[in-house]
């Protein structure tokens, strides 16, 4: 009996008379029985006679399938598998847990992004040299596109494209091209090796070859290949889109009926968001499980985590780099300084650079090496939060104050409030919230009493002072150079009121933890 590793994709292919309408919407179905559990799966054709299906089982054990290509009694085969424990780093889909993120078998998942647009569209030669730098960096999540990208410093034509075209030479959704799909899956199975997921984004704008001008139909003929044929990839994450808001020729309409087909048509119900340029998609939308959000404001973070309840990806916060554009210049300080904030808010970063070279091979598109600072120093922060116990959940800051709350008027009319404090609470909420979210630059978070972390921004103070519980277990207190990637215990065992001495310079962090 064969034996299949829990997570891993049982693959089964019959021969059969090619489609005679369309090869996307294939009448090939099979279905997975365990005990009392049923997984109703659609196939897809592979071209020359072929029709495949792919499941993901979950659950150990003996499971018995069938597989039946047009309702035909003649053209079906039936069997059984064995599902053996997940080993290694095999720990099941990424999932939603809360305000965070964990592996279907509960293990913590902690993404850490970055960003390959274009990567295989490129040169195999290029490919396998970015595998290659992802096998070495701390990133463990990749947003990459399937359609190819034309963009400054990305001009080239791919080899492969998703769909041959038709005798009027337009772009025919239901002949895809096995040859892309297959490298595809190439480089989804060179990243699942690696333990990295592939955040898929299905739409962007920027296009010369008319792949953003689809209809609505071809749109979800394209999607239903997508679900079919990529679903039982673990490391699978579905994005609606890059910059959703600058395709002009879909509508909310449009969004809202490839969200709702995903989410439906998805037998594994794989997370699932839709990427801004300028106006946040509404992540209150059901069937987004979670924020996918480009902005230069990373100390919004928390805002966004108490707007809609949902985990929130920073996945664009500008890159690394020094090309003329002003999204591609930060410095890598700036870049660390936001993963940083994002953190401590309670959200995730997504790295990108962008560093000019004449061979247009930016990492940000193309793949290839890295050059800059940032990465170094991510991985430090990775290595640290992966240390502390739980999830970080952010304080609340002071721009979370309700400035309609009726105890701040009685504030405003006692002497209990400085003068500066009242002239800002006496703002207009809009203008209150605009000046909090550029002004405060300091921020906290904890996980209940195990740890507190601090983060002083771009503060260059002497000195910060913690609140740590007055009875019960002590506080190791630690001071964090992010930059100089260094830790320095400062005192053993703090609690209550402590006053914490720093070397007044940017890119400090404080974390107190609980002593075992």
């Amino acid at each position: 009996m064969r034996q299949i590793e829990k997570y891993n994709i049982f693959e089964r292919s019959i021969k059969g008379p090619e489609p005679s309408t369309t090869n996307v919407k294939v009448d090939f179905t099979g279905t997975f029985r365990k005990e009392d559990k049923e997984v109703n799966i659609k196939g897809f054709y592979n071209g020359n006679g072929e029709y495949l299906v792919r499941f993901m089982p979950d659950e150990e054990g003996i499971w018995h399938y069938e597989l039946i290509l047009n309702a035909s009694e003649e053209i079906r085969e039936s069997g059984d598998f064995e599902c053996f424990r997940e080993t290694a780093n095999n720990h099941g889909p990424v999932i939603v847990n809360g305000m965070n993120f964990q592996y279907a078998d509960g293990t913590r998942y902690i993404p850490f992004g970055t960003t390959l647009y274009a990567w295989i569209h490129q040169p195999m030669q290029l490919i396998e040299k970015t595998i290659e730098t992802l096998s070495q960096s701390p990133f463990n999540k990749v947003r990459m596109c399937v359609f190819p990208k034309s963009f400054m410093y990305n001009n080239n034509d791919p080899e492969l494209f998703p769909f041959e075209k038709d005798e009027a030479g337009n772009w025919d959704v239901n002949l895809p091209n096995y040859e892309f799909w297959e490298h595809l899956e190439n480089q989804l199975t060179a990243l699942l090796h690696l333990g990295i997921e592939a955040d898929l984004i299905l739409f962007h704008p920027y296009d010369r070859w008319g792949f953003a001008n689809l209809s609505r139909e071809d749109n979800l003929t394209y999607l239903d290949y997508c679900v079919r044929r990529l679903g039982a990839f673990r490391n699978i994450w579905w994005s609606l889109a890059n910059e959703y808001d600058l395709v002009f020729n879909k509508n909310e309409e449009d969004w809202e009926s490839f969200g709702k087909f995903i989410s439906s048509e998805d037998p594994y119900h794989h997370l699932l968001s839709n990427h801004n340029c300028l106006k946040v998609y509404d992540a209150s939308k059901q069937w987004i499980t979670h924020c996918s959000i480009q902005t230069n404001s990373v100390q919004k973070t928390k805002m966004f985590r108490d707007q809609y309840k949902k985990p929130v990806l920073i996945d664009e916060c500008k890159y690394e780099g020094n090309i003329e554009p002003s999204w591609g210049n930060i410095s890598g300080f700036e870049m660390v300084h936001r993963f940083w904030t994002v953190m401590v808010l309670g959200g995730y970063c997504t790295h990108g650079e962008t560093f000019h070279r004449d061979d247009e091979v930016l990492w940000w598109a193309k793949g290839g090496e890295l050059h800059g600072e940032s990465v170094n120093r991510i991985a430090f922060l990775k290595n640290i939060i992966s240390e502390l116990e739980g999830d970080i959940q952010p304080d609340k800051a002071t721009f979370d104050v309700n400035p309609n709350d009726p105890s701040i008027k009685e504030k405003l009319d006692s002497v209990e409030m400085n003068p500066f404090a009242k002239a800002l609470f006496s703002l207009e909420p809009v203008e209150l919230s605009e000046f909090m979210y550029g002004f405060s630059s300091v921020f906290s978070g904890r996980h209940d009493d195990k740890y507190m972390i601090k983060y002083l921004g771009r503060e260059c103070l002497c000195f910060t002072e913690l609140e740590l519980p007055e009875n019960g277990e002590e506080y190791s207190i630690e001071v964090i150079d992010i930059w100089e990637m260094t830790r320095e215990t400062v005192l053993d065992k703090g609690k209550g009121k402590v006053r914490v001495n720093l070397p007044g310079k940017e890119g400090i962090a404080v974390i107190a933890t609980r002593n075992k």
